[in-house]
């Protein structure tokens, strides 16, 4: 299942994609449909619904870490669409620039370092341990949001993750049950401004926390249609040439011995994000350059670069 947020000017609306081509279907919208169908009068199909499905991602894996509620209205969508009785008032238009982060603004964005070999030639030391950073949440944007590129910034790097979206409240996790804490995953472009970094003593917190600098989406997967996160494949495009190609293979770290490592010091919330590394491949972008990351499985971001 995946989910989408598309941004209206009544606030973020949570989203079922794909069910219809190039439309959306709001969650809460469809529940109510579903609710009145089963014999439910409308005004209460409408209060039940916006009772039981939380307006955000992190609030909805809060309250429903199995998201059983909203497989059911995603079930009732799916065949609504089917039989062509899905309600116009339930369908948003799905233009690139109207899809917001579908993470939200989750509590913790957690970066992985060092995770990746930083070139395929030559030999290979893998890390003893997982090393990371902790990104501004108010650096996240939409999968079509415009970069700004900083003006005090002259060197910005993008890099193309596999972000990981925590389903439950997890702490002291192990590496044998650390996925059970997974709830899906997302495509995550953490941009860097290195020279920043470079003046801030080589701490990445500032460099990494500008405006539109942590690009998510289009969607969130839920866990069960990512089989296997470590073989994924992930490629990054500069003005339409591919600077990366590489393989969630690749991690010298996996994801549950990522989130081990990182449960044992933080407390890790519904909706939290843990972006994993990146491939080989990294190189600086300029204002006017355009973006295109995707990740199999996880849809595909693409973004123009401006000045700020």
């Amino acid at each position: 299942m995946k989910i989408a947020v598309r941004r209206t000017y009544l606030g973020d609306r949570l989203c079922f994609p794909e069910i219809v081509p190039g439309l959306l279907v709001d969650i809460q919208a469809i529940h109510a449909h579903q609710l009145t169908a089963g014999g439910a009068h409308r005004e209460d199909a409408i209060a039940r619904s916006q009772r039981e499905i939380a307006p955000d991602l992190p609030a909805l894996l809060q309250a429903d870490p199995g998201l059983t509620t909203v497989r059911k209205a995603h079930e009732h969508a799916m065949a609504a669409a089917e039989l062509g009785d899905l309600p116009v008032d339930c369908l948003w238009s799905a233009e690139p620039g109207a899809l917001g982060p579908p993470i939200g603004r989750p509590g913790t964005v957690w970066g992985m370092t060092g995770n990746y070999p930083r070139t395929r030639s030559g030999p290979v030391e893998k890390p003893p341990n997982p090393t990371g950073f902790l990104k501004a949440a108010g650096s996240l944007a939409g999968p079509h949001d415009d970069v700004r590129y900083p003006s005090v910034s002259r060197r910005v790097d993008p890099e193309l993750e596999l972000g990981v979206v925590i389903g439950r409240r997890a702490r002291r996790l192990s590496p044998d049950s650390a996925m059970r804490a997974v709830a899906g995953y997302v495509a995550f472009v953490d941009i860097s401004a290195r020279d920043i970094a470079e003046l801030d003593n080589r701490k990445m917190d500032r460099g990494k926390g500008f405006d539109t600098f942590g690009v998510v989406g289009p969607w969130f997967v839920t866990a069960d249609e990512i089989p296997d996160p470590h073989r994924l494949r992930i490629r990054f495009s500069v003005n339409g040439e591919l600077r990366q190609d590489g393989s969630t293979a690749e991690m010298f770290h996996s994801v549950p011995a990522q989130l081990a490592w990182l449960t044992s010091a933080l407390t890790l919330a519904p909706g939290d994000v843990l972006s994993t590394g990146t491939p080989p491949g990294v190189s600086s972008i300029r204002p006017g350059d355009t973006l295109r990351g995707e990740i199999e499985g996880l849809g595909v971001i693409a973004s123009s670069v401006i000045a700020d």
